[in-house]
């Protein structure tokens, strides 16, 4: 079997360098305009949105093409991305309650600590644990990528750890999700000020780059499985 070709290299590598890079460009240019970019409507959050959705229609399209591989599992697994894809969209937005403007019952507000119609507010359960699980990925994504191409290991395109497994495409995604909000971690951890140039709100950048992750991973297995010739 050829080898499929994997995604464009503007699509994988100067995407989300440009994402990464964009809210240290405002802050530079336009001090003034950091409150465009961050807050629960600002540029970051709905590109991040505008990702997810992208993902979602990405997993959608993959199902069509699950028949050329020899692996029922496949459909179990890209139906837990799309659920989780979803999930994370959803609570980007909360649910709508960010566009639409709701109110949030009173119920509800007792139990969420920003007082908006999401889970992620509501206990760690639903926010830490998924963006640790999601960050442990990422690292994952960046590790096994060099490894594989270091031992040419898991390259057969027949086996499952091939498909399975996140290709080179991911790392420079990973790379900047994990990398993004290290230097206010490590002001913190020093009990010191986030240079003014610095201080860009890089929570929000960590999760617009982990879902440019869920879609490079998705968008990576598309575009090599279309290729295979239908069984």
């Amino acid at each position: 079997m050829n080898r499929p070709q994997d995604l464009p290299k503007w699509l994988w590598l100067w995407i989300p360098i440009a994402l990464t890079l964009l809210p240290y460009v405002v802050r530079i240019i336009n001090p003034e305009a950091q409150s465009i970019m961050s807050g629960e409507m600002g540029v970051t959050e709905n590109i991040t949105v505008l990702i997810l959705l992208c993902a979602i229609i990405v997993a959608i399209k993959i199902y069509k093409h699950l028949g050329k591989l020899e692996f029922p599992i496949f459909k179990t697994w890209i139906s837990l991305l799309l659920l989780g894809c979803i999930y994370y969209m959803g609570e980007e937005i909360s649910w709508g309650q960010h566009w639409i403007g709701w109110a949030t019952p009173e119920l509800w507000q007792g139990l969420n600590n920003q007082g908006e119609t999401n889970l992620h507010n509501t206990s760690g359960l639903f926010d830490q644990l998924p963006r640790t699980v999601l960050s442990l990925a990422a690292l994952t994504a960046i590790i096994v990528p060099i490894y594989v191409r270091k031992t040419g290991k898991f390259s057969d395109t027949s086996a499952f750890p091939y498909w399975w497994l996140p290709s080179y495409v991911n790392i420079p995604t990973c790379v900047a999700a994990l990398g993004v909000s290290l230097h206010e971690k490590a002001y913190k951890l020093f009990d010191t000020t986030v240079p003014y140039i610095l201080d860009i709100s890089a929570g929000e950048t960590k999760e617009c780059m982990l879902a440019m992750f869920l879609l490079m991973y998705l968008a990576s297995f598309y575009n090599r499985v279309k290729q295979l010739p239908s069984s």
